[in-house]
């Protein structure tokens, strides 16, 4: 029996699906990458973006939709088992409903995939499985060697006006930082060298621990008087710290923050030389330039507020004399944008000089405050005001890369022209600590050496930029 898993949205729902394909693969299914080939289909859907929606519905459109579970009539099959989950919003649910044979909450992932009556009765011999009531503490099966997602948390109570993932996801829960560590040793032991810690904003994480064994084991000390549930909280600069050092060497990095909790302690952790193990990264969104419209995004900061944190992180950068990367998201287009708003936005990005942003053009979303307010900026002044960030960045992003040039930078090898032959001519692919892609030429007579690298760090002479990414030579073969 055979698996396709397509997945949309965030690092969320790609870490999502990494336990999802074990709990299939330990059901007896074996991935196929050809949808034509598949027994099952998973859809790891995404509400978010209506853009991301209107992917799910092409492609099933593409699959033979065979009668929906719930029908009483028996035929035979037609085409694949087709199941649904991710972030769903109500309505895409309802529409979907007969177009699918099952959907389910990823929260109700341990159940509902190792339920007999779900897949036996479509032919499909599953085996059972005992899995953790919790679906985050099912051992993913990573696929993007030789980095892996980590979540440390999930779900939101911001309820940034524009977004719907409090209401598909829930309000914030923090994982335990013991079930945490113990899923990074397992990685380390892998031999990963790229974590990733992921949370909608994981500036607000906070741990419990509840066993004393466990807070004496992660030294910490239990709050309180001599009568109090011997209990302790652990922020995530702690979290940060515990996971720096655990030894081997690797790269420990982390997304996303809110500014408007991303703490001074936060920041000295990360350019700490005690915890070099962590990325001078940080993907900090602004969304907008303007303060209406943040006010109006319920963003809870002011753009002066912003620049703040920015200039806080690039002295505390410059006085260690340590390179630091910033990027951001914006939207364009939000309801009760002005040209005047937008211009904020444009002369911020030229101002804080980003090395990478994500720029979306709004869309109503259901469920959210701003799916009450009127989308009076059209589709193509959207567009317009997207390309014009975008030619911001293209000149922000490159000048940045310049200041590599000829340098010599840590690669983190991460495949080569099987793996990335689409994205253009080079031996090796790697990414830098901050996420920059590297491209990497190994002379003829030096490919043999090279076979072993991949999953190793290796250093690299930077011989040409481009805004959206770099190009070079190991360093031993140049």
């Amino acid at each position: 029996m055979k698996y396709y898993l397509q997945t949309f949205g965030c690092q969320m729902n790609k870490s999502d699906s990494e336990r999802i394909a074990f709990v299939l693969e330990k059901m007896n299914f074996k991935k196929t990458l050809h949808l034509s080939r598949a027994d099952l289909v998973v859809i790891n859907m995404c509400s978010v973006r209506q853009s991301a929606v209107d992917r799910v519905y092409g492609l099933i459109e593409k699959l033979k939709v065979r009668p929906s579970l719930k029908s009483s009539k028996k035929s035979s099959k037609v085409g694949p088992l087709i199941i649904l989950t991710g972030c769903i919003l109500p309505q895409d649910r309802k529409k979907l409903h007969d177009k699918v044979d099952l959907i389910f909450n990823i929260k109700d992932l341990p159940r509902i995939l190792t339920s007999s009556r779900n897949l036996d009765s479509n032919n499909l011999r599953v085996k059972p499985l005992s899995l953790p009531k919790n679906y985050l503490e099912i051992a993913p099966l990573v696929s993007s060697f030789p980095s892996a997602y980590v979540p440390i948390m999930t779900g939101c109570n911001n309820f940034c006006a524009y977004c719907v993932v409090p209401y598909l996801r829930g309000r914030e829960y923090s994982r335990s930082p013991f079930l945490i560590l113990k899923e990074i040793k397992n990685l380390l032991a892998k031999d990963f060298k790229r974590i990733i810690l992921l949370g909608q904003n994981v500036n607000s994480y906070q741990g419990e621990i509840k066993n004393k064994k466990l807070i004496e084991h992660l030294e910490v000390g239990p709050q309180g008087g001599p009568t109090s549930k011997i209990t302790k909280t652990m922020n995530f600069s702690d979290l940060l710290k515990k996971i720096a050092d655990l030894p081997g060497k690797f790269w420990l990095s982390f997304i996303t923050s809110h500014p408007k909790d991303l703490s001074d302690e936060l920041i000295e952790m990360v350019f700490s030389r005690k915890t070099n193990k962590i990325c001078k990264y940080f993907h900090l969104p602004i969304q907008s330039g303007s303060d209406k419209i943040l006010k109006k995004m319920n963003r809870d900061y002011t753009v002066k507020q912003y620049e703040k944190i920015i200039q806080k992180i690039r002295k505390t950068a410059k006085n260690k004399k340590i390179k630091v990367t910033i990027s951001t998201d914006v939207i364009v287009g939000f309801p009760g944008e002005t040209i005047k708003d937008f211009d904020k936005t444009a002369s911020l990005l030229k101002k804080i000089n980003y090395d990478m942003a994500y720029i979306s053009k709004y869309s109503p979303r259901p469920l959210t405050a701003a799916s009450k307010f009127k989308d009076n900026v059209n589709s193509f002044e959207k567009k317009r005001r997207q390309k014009k960030l975008f030619e911001i960045l293209k000149k922000s992003a490159l000048n940045n890369n310049k200041k590599y040039l000829n340098k010599e930078v840590d690669v983190l090898i991460m495949g080569d022209k099987k793996k990335y032959l689409p994205t253009g001519q080079a031996d090796l692919f790697g990414e830098t600590s901050a996420f920059k892609k590297v491209k990497i030429n190994v002379k003829k007579d030096s490919l043999k050496k090279t076979k072993n690298l991949i999953g190793e760090f290796s250093r690299v002479k930077i011989t040409k930029v481009t805004p959206w990414g770099l190009t070079g030579l190991l360093v031993p073969f140049y």
